[in-house]
């Protein structure tokens, strides 16, 4: 009897232990990916030179991926991929972080909000795993601004609240993540504000209120265009910056004006014009305290301005400690229109030339030109000065001025190559591609560029100014696209290629990769070579320069602190560069 009941002892203590080890098997089962009981990784990158511009790795190596998320990395030649559900041999390619994007826009569908697929798949075939939206003043919700009696500049719907938003693009599939700003031209839509006028202090009130529950609902923070919209004051951008900084956002300020350098016209002596509106930028930044990026810095600094700009900025970083960062598109040229280059209208063409040390062979029409019906300009023809200097007076005769924001909508080859080598040698100048607009060819159906920046902005950065002009090398280049920006958005999981990080990860061929998208001559659409891969949140998005028709891409809303630490980011690259190579053969 006592033999009996010791057996039934043991018996129960076996099923015990068994009910234990199936319920332990049962959480590994239910940790692992759908389909996938046995546990093995999702996937696993084998052979490739995966380099973590963070920690300095920079070996041959295998990345072990599961539910998203970097799981190992060994570089154990020994290390069995076999039982992975999918092993890619990266031999010969790069495996780096995926790329972060901290200035671009999204489309603006009227009456209704933002499109964000168009724009979320084109760009990740460019690397783009993250991209911060809501930039220029401009929320994704869209502006209304009466810019003159009877004209009006209408996107989307600014009255709808951005955590209204948010919900809804939670449901959107989207190809890589995605974040937003609330834009201040936003709020002044809200308040009913026209262009040009300054607010009251009753509205300023009101604007950070509804900033307060952007900010709540998961905004990155205040996003300025000043240049688009000078009606608004400083004081209210200062208001608004301390809102942001107080709830843990951030600021950043397409400033308010260009800055010309005209010592070309004074005796070759540098003579810096506008220069109050970096000096607004640093201001603001100062007082509010919080985290500042200056957007696209060399299209702003003109006629040899740049270096002025940076030297300015970055005494304000290493001697004041402020948390002020910049970004920059990386491209020759920009779009704007002759009606702003002008000041509007005011400034005579020749003076527009002179002034900015511009050539004529440099401005291109964007598009077909009519003047009262008539075709006056095709599609890429460059003016002549008189030409220009007519459409200048006769703007308003301009068919279709008014009814969007483009009056005259030109290409300007005025960015020197020498502006954006300077400003790539700074660690806290980030890569932003500056795009919006993205909409869907009617005769294909396929989404389509606007600007050719969506397919050519990173791998312009990695194959022409590291690769072809020898800028910065490529490990500086990561550094500058990956964990630079992650570390002052406060992305913690995010630009490295570390146990435990998200699996968003670039596979490419330092020899090859190259942007092969232009404005001109209908090449926006042209995808970038020597891209194999585009990994997100663990799933291949892009393969071999196709899409795979994953969507794994999240908004993220904020919910922490953004550190904007520029000091650490510099201490990080100073760092870095001294460590030494470890690939053999190089």
């Amino acid at each position: 009897m006592v033999i009996h009941q010791f057996s039934k002892g043991v018996v129960f203590m076996v099923l015990l232990v068994l009910l234990a080890s199936m319920t332990a098997m049962g959480k590994e089962a239910a940790a692992g990916s759908p389909g996938d009981p046995g546990g093995k990784y999702d996937l696993v990158i084998i052979n490739g030179r995966v380099i973590d511009p963070e920690t300095g790795r920079d070996e041959i190596a295998a990345v072990a991926v599961k539910n998203g998320a970097i799981q190992k990395i060994t570089a154990d030649p020994d290390f069995a991929a076999g039982d992975a559900v999918r092993v890619i041999d990266a031999t010969g390619l790069v495996v780096s972080p995926g790329f972060i994007n901290t200035h671009t826009h999204e489309a603006i569908v009227p009456d209704t909000g933002a499109n964000l697929t168009p724009g979320s798949m084109l760009m990740v075939h460019d690397g783009i795993t993250f991209w911060l939206g809501g930039n220029c003043g401009m929320s994704p919700t869209g502006i209304d601004i009466t810019a003159k009696e009877g004209i009006s500049i209408k996107e989307g719907d600014p009255s709808k609240p951005l955590g209204k938003f948010l919900d809804e693009a939670e449901k959107v599939p989207l190809y890589n993540n995605y974040g937003t700003l609330t834009g201040n031209i936003t709020l002044r839509s809200q308040m009913g504000l026209k262009h040009m006028e300054h607010e009251t202090d009753l509205q300023i009130e009101a604007m950070k209120k509804i900033l307060a529950q952007d900010l709540a609902a998961g905004s990155f923070g205040i996003s300025a265009g000043l240049m688009y919209d000078m009606g608004a004051t400083t004081k209210a951008l200062l208001e608004l910056a301390k809102v942001s900084q107080a709830a843990g956002g951030m600021a950043a300020l397409h400033t308010r004006y260009p800055t010309f350098n005209l010592k070309h016209l004074s005796l070759g002596i540098d003579n810096v014009v506008l220069e109050r509106s970096i000096h607004e930028a640093i201001a603001i930044c100062r007082k509010s305290r919080a985290p500042l990026i200056v957007s696209h810095i060399t299209a702003m600094a003109q006629a040899d301005s740049t270096r002025w700009t940076l030297k300015v900025l970055d005494k304000a970083i290493r001697e004041e400690g402020l948390p002020l960062a910049g970004d920059i598109i990386g491209d020759d040229y920009v779009s704007n229109d002759l009606y702003i280059l002008t000041f509007k209208g005011k400034i005579p063409a020749r003076v527009m030339l002179k002034l900015g040390n511009y050539r004529m062979d440099q401005f291109y029409s964007a598009h077909d030109l009519y003047l009262d019906g008539k075709l006056y300009a095709k599609e890429y023809s460059q003016f002549s000065l008189s030409q220009m200097e007519y459409l200048r007076k006769n703007v308003e005769r301009i068919d279709g001025f008014g009814e969007s924001r483009s009056l005259l909508r030109l290409l300007c080859k005025i960015v020197p190559a020498e502006d954006t080598k300077l400003a790539l040698q700074h660690p806290w100048v980030f890569i932003g591609n500056d795009i919006g607009g993205q909409s869907v060819d009617p005769k294909t159906g396929e989404f389509a560029a606007s600007s050719h920046r969506g397919l050519a902005t990173f791998s312009r950065l990695l194959g022409h100014w590291s690769r072809e002009e020898g800028a910065l090398s490529l490990e500086q280049a990561l550094f500058k696209a990956t964990i630079a920006p992650a570390l002052w958005l406060g992305l913690d999981e995010k630009g490295r290629i570390q146990e435990g990080c998200d699996a968003d990860i670039v596979i490419f061929n330092a020899d090859t990769i190259i942007h092969r998208a232009d404005w001109l001559y209908h090449k926006e659409n042209l995808k970038p070579e020597g891209i194999n891969y585009v990994i997100v949140n663990g799933q291949i998005v892009v393969e071999n320069g196709k899409l795979t028709g994953a969507t794994p891409g999240r908004l993220i809303r904020r919910t922490w602190k953004i550190p904007g630490d520029t000091a650490a980011i510099i201490s990080l690259d100073e760092k870095r560069e001294g460590v030494p190579n470890i690939v053999e053969g190089r």
